[in-house]
């Protein structure tokens, strides 16, 4: 992980009884497993403890020795999770590490992007002054029994010139990023009134589904910026709000977590997907994606004349309401397509006339995508924005609405970027 600093002194820990335990076991424990050493070549003069490694292609632990370790590791791990206030920790890599006397580790940067998630630490278990361990070129001697975290995205590099091997432990470590234990992260994003709230309502009579009480931004404390607090909501890309949501500084994802967990509902015992469904998740896509562990997204898109119409009868009292909404439509558009193109987590793009018109052949597409939601239904009538509805496709009704200059406003806006529509199967 990148810090400021090239390492941070978290302070002394007890080693003792790891110490003891490493000195009983056998060298060829050191010897049995050489991932480390044959896959990345500055590690080939070190020999290795894995307890546990985790990468972005697979996982595997030495069972026996973990448990084994557990309770004398607990204590560091809990003095990290301490001195940084994290209350759970997602540890990815946990090992003890040999580098022999007169070796070294040439100059080299963590590059793989797993690293940038999770802190690196270093507890030296066995070393002395003659060990130099460089940070950016700057020469650092660590000492035994101090816990430090470093900055393994920068260049460093470690020169043992002694008569002892250097052993570490090393383990990175990241705060877990889950609501309610949830097994993934199911994230709606959807424009306003385009359907969101059709989609949310009917995942939240699923079994398996953890629920908010009603969009997660609006909900009292939120850590981050909302429309409502900026009069602009519906037209919030027209407004200075985009630039608040697309801050990442403007939010405190620990205190948000903490405060959806705290009114977050499962719908039973076997609940595990966690789900949020505001219009702005759109333009925050990579910040929940780096938040929350097993995030997934439900890209929703609709007819844009229609959420014109219902974005101009939602804020008439805005001047020029008719060009806002007409851009905003446009940005929304723009901000899915850019969102499909640059996400890396598993999504689904679906449409709101595809749920209208096909909802069981919808329902079957989300199940496919998300198995947890097998009892999904699109077709009973359901509590939506206060009144209780059935499933009706409301298109026609709303476009039959637009005045004619309304409808020239939109189409001026709309025509010139008639390819970006029409990639989502609307002309315009």
């Amino acid at each position: 992980m990148f810090l400021e600093k090239p390492c941070i002194p978290i302070g002394h820990v007890d080693i003792t009884e790891i110490t003891k335990c490493l000195k009983q076991l056998p060298d060829s424990a050191w010897k049995a497993n050489p991932y480390r050493q044959n896959t990345y070549a500055v590690h080939k003069q070190t020999e290795s403890l894995v307890l546990y490694f985790k990468t972005d292609e697979f996982t595997e632990s030495h069972d026996e020795l973990l448990a084994a370790m557990q309770p004398l590791l607990a204590p560091i791990f809990a003095r990290f999770a301490q001195y940084y206030g994290y209350s759970k920790l997602d540890i990815a890599k946990l090992m003890f590490a040999k580098l022999p006397s007169g070796c070294e580790i040439p100059e080299h940067r963590d590059s793989a992007p797993i690293f940038a998630k999770y802190h690196r630490v270093h507890v030296p278990i066995q070393t002395n002054d003659a060990i130099i361990f460089y940070l950016d070129h700057q020469a650092h001697h660590f000492k035994t029994g101090v816990m430090y975290d470093i900055n393994n995205l920068g260049l460093h590099r470690v020169i043992n010139p002694s008569s002892e091997d250097r052993i570490h432990l090393i383990f990175d470590a990241r705060p877990v990023k889950r609501i309610h234990n949830a097994s993934s992260h199911l994230f709606i994003m959807s424009p306003n009134n385009s359907g969101s709230s059709l989609v949310s309502a009917a995942l939240s009579d699923c079994q398996k589904a953890i629920t908010l009480p009603g969009e997660g931004h609006y909900i009292a404390g939120f850590a981050g910026p909302n429309p409502n607090r900026d009069n602009s909501h519906f037209v919030w890309s027209q407004f200075n709000t985009l630039n608040k949501l697309q801050t990442p500084a403007a939010y405190d994802w620990p205190a948000i977590r903490n405060l959806w967990a705290n009114v977050a509902t499962p719908q039973s015992e076997a609940a595990r997907v966690f789900v949020e469904k505001s219009p702005c998740n759109i333009a925050r896509m990579a910040m929940l994606a780096e938040e929350f562990d097993d995030a997934t997204f439900l890209f929703l898109i609709r007819n844009p004349y229609a959420m014109f119409e219902s974005v101009i009868r939602a804020r008439r009292d805005l001047p020029d309401i008719a060009t806002l909404a007409a851009q905003h439509v446009l940005w929304c558009f723009r901000q899915q397509q850019e969102n499909l193109q640059q996400c890396k987590n598993p999504y689904l793009l679906i449409r709101y006339e595809d749920i209208c018109d096909s909802p069981a052949a919808t329902a079957q597409t989300i199940r496919k995508f998300m198995p947890e939601f097998e009892d999904i239904d699109f077709i009973p009538p359901r509590w939506i924005k206060g009144q209780k509805s059935a499933l009706k496709n409301r298109n026609a009704a709303q476009i039959a609405r637009l005045t004619d200059n309304e409808r020239h406003i939109a189409e001026a806006c709309f025509q010139p970027h008639e390819d970006l529509f029409a990639r989502f199967g609307y002309p315009v």
